[in-house]
């Protein structure tokens, strides 16, 4: 199984050379500046010692999903060998003497990637474009999207589907359930009412409370939300 220490010493010439990039736990590196959505990259262990297999991801923090920053994101995919056929997603074995230069290149290429997603509706644009999985596009999270990026009308459309909805109908009495009801309730008056100031502040609460203790915590940065920006 891979450690943090091989991870360590194996992206130490990465973190030599970009000063936005940040080893956060021993197989976890994030770029820098971290504000509404982290972009993580994770070198990920396998059942095998001689393998791994390194995998992006782009996880948004403000959400009502309780702990958001201590979890995968939903937007994400592996880290592939250069120049191989995209179905080769493994292949990465520490006793192979041209992973490190490998790697490193998939890497760099990963970086520039995650460069161009700078603000909230780059990484949204880039989820709803390239992801064709439902998980991360359910209306539960459009809602909050819309919120955060100022398209109030149709979050409002949203709010129809999301009230009719079953999930949210059922009275759940379990963490992170219940809380993640709560959360999502609170945003029917504000939203009707058009009080950008209040959807902000909640959003801005839940997400200082989902990265509270985590490891996001010390590299975070309070931002805007392009609701609180827009003309």
């Amino acid at each position: 199984m891979t450690t943090a220490r091989q991870v360590r010493k194996l992206v130490r010439p990465l973190l030599e050379r970009h000063a936005d990039l940040t080893l956060v736990t021993g197989h976890m590196l994030w770029l820098t500046p971290v504000t509404h959505v982290t972009r993580e990259i994770w070198i990920d262990r396998t059942s095998s010692a001689l393998d791994f297999n390194p995998q992006w991801t782009l996880n948004p923090l403000f959400l009502p999903n309780v702990r958001a920053a201590a979890h995968a994101g939903f937007c994400w995919d592996f880290i592939r060998r250069p120049f191989e056929p995209s179905e080769a997603a493994r292949g990465w074995c520490w006793d192979d003497p041209s992973m490190p230069e490998d790697l490193f290149a998939s890497i760099e290429r990963t970086l520039r990637f995650f460069r161009t997603l700078d603000t909230l509706q780059a990484c949204r644009s880039f989820t709803e474009a390239h992801m064709d999985y439902t998980w991360g596009k359910d209306f539960f999270e459009n809602l909050v999207f819309d919120i955060a990026l100022g398209n109030l009308n149709l979050a409002r459309c949203w709010w129809q589907k999301v009230e009719a909805s079953p999930t949210f109908q059922y009275p759940h009495q379990e963490e992170p359930w219940r809380t993640w009801r709560l959360r999502i309730r609170s945003l029917r008056e504000p939203l009707m009412d058009d009080d950008r100031a209040a959807l902000a502040t909640l959003l801005h609460r839940w997400e200082r409370e989902n990265v509270a203790g985590t490891k996001a915590e010390a590299i975070w940065q309070p931002s805007p939300f392009p609701l609180e920006t827009m003309d």
